[in-house]
């Protein structure tokens, strides 16, 4: 149904006359007839006022199809920062609808959780916008400094807050019902790495390189990653130079050589190997090399380089994704004009 004949069907059932919606709306009649006959359409900003007064949502005003409505939900994920209160629940409980209805509940669900992840991350800037805000305050005082960690990632001293046992727990469950699935081994071994469980992970590792789809490269890296956790340097560096030697012209393998070198603080031969992944990618490329070395070079405090890095990665947005709007660009170009600041 189109908008005009929507808006005629709204004034139709409320039992108005286009001279009494017009008055309620403050335009004219003939304002009103243009719109119920698809000569005209009602400006955006007169979509609100409508969606208010028939008491229906502006979707329900345009008739959009669940598939329209889902794909405008995905659209309006990679645009904005903020979702508006009133949108974030709309949203939600259509989505939690749609598990009435569509077969396909794995995405719904999936969508549902980018939808509180996207409020989940727009509040957690607030947190630590405010968080940091109080301690400039008083720094004497003990009150904020653990919201960081919720809000950041920061470092957490105790250990019975630090570890990651609910994770794990979730992930041996996933492996166990589903133990062809390789990539969830991945999930499961980062996070018991992170907690310096190697024995299990290398029970893990063992597994997962029989499985269909695994990867020979990855192999070579998590054996890197448990030598860096027992304190076998040497082993370590044997296993990632055996990686660059055999897989030197995989993007993937250079990513996670570069990935290795950041986190031993060898800079330079992260950033060597960020750039080669990034060359031998094919287009569209993902940025993600280019985030790397951006980080980087504010580590090392080179700002100029980091922003020319943050150039780069709104060209590949621009060029290779045709993205040159929305909150996929703007949050590349706030941290530029954070470090722009700095300097």
């Amino acid at each position: 149904m189109e908008l005009g004949n929507k808006i005629k069907s709204l004034r139709l059932k409320a039992g108005l006359t286009q001279e009494k919606l017009a008055d309620e709306l403050n335009v004219s009649f003939q304002t009103i007839s243009k719109w119920e006959n698809n000569v005209c359409a009602p400006d955006i900003t007169m979509l609100p006022k409508l969606s208010v007064f028939f008491g229906v949502t502006i979707d329900e005003l345009f008739d959009l199809t669940s598939a329209q409505k889902i794909s405008r939900i995905e659209n309006m994920l990679e645009m904005e920062r903020e979702l508006p209160y009133n949108t974030f629940v709309e949203t939600i409980d259509f989505l939690k609808e749609q598990l009435e209805v569509q077969e396909d509940k794995g995405k719904i669900y999936g969508m549902i959780a980018h939808v509180y992840h996207h409020r989940v991350v727009s509040d957690c800037d607030k947190v630590a916008e405010y968080a940091k805000k109080s301690m400039r305050e008083k720094p004497e005082v003990k009150d904020c400094q653990w919201l960081l960690d919720k809000a950041e990632g920061a470092v957490v001293a105790d250990w019975n807050f630090a570890n990651h046992l609910k994770t794990i727990r979730f992930f041996k469950e996933q492996v166990e019902n589903h133990p062809e699935i390789a990539r969830n081994y991945l999930y499961l071994m980062d996070n018991l790495l992170s907690d310096n469980r190697t024995e299990e992970t290398k029970k893990f590792l063992q597994i997962y390189r029989t499985l269909e789809g695994h990867k020979d490269f990855l192999v070579l890296y998590y054996e890197a990653l448990i030598a860096i956790a027992e304190h076998d340097v040497a082993l370590a560096e044997q296993k990632i130079g055996k990686l660059k030697e055999d897989y030197a012209e995989d993007d993937g393998a250079m990513f996670q050589v570069a990935d290795y070198y950041a986190s031993q603080c060898n800079y330079e031969e992260a950033i060597r190997y960020y750039e080669k992944c990034y060359e031998l990618d094919e287009k569209p490329r993902f940025y993600d090399p280019l985030h790397g070395i951006a980080l980087i070079y504010e580590i090392q405090g080179r700002y100029a380089d980091a922003i020319k890095t943050y150039d780069r990665i709104v060209q590949n947005l621009a060029e290779e994704w045709n993205f040159t709007e929305g909150e996929t660009v703007n949050v590349i170009l706030r941290e530029k004009q954070r470090l722009v600041e700095m300097m």
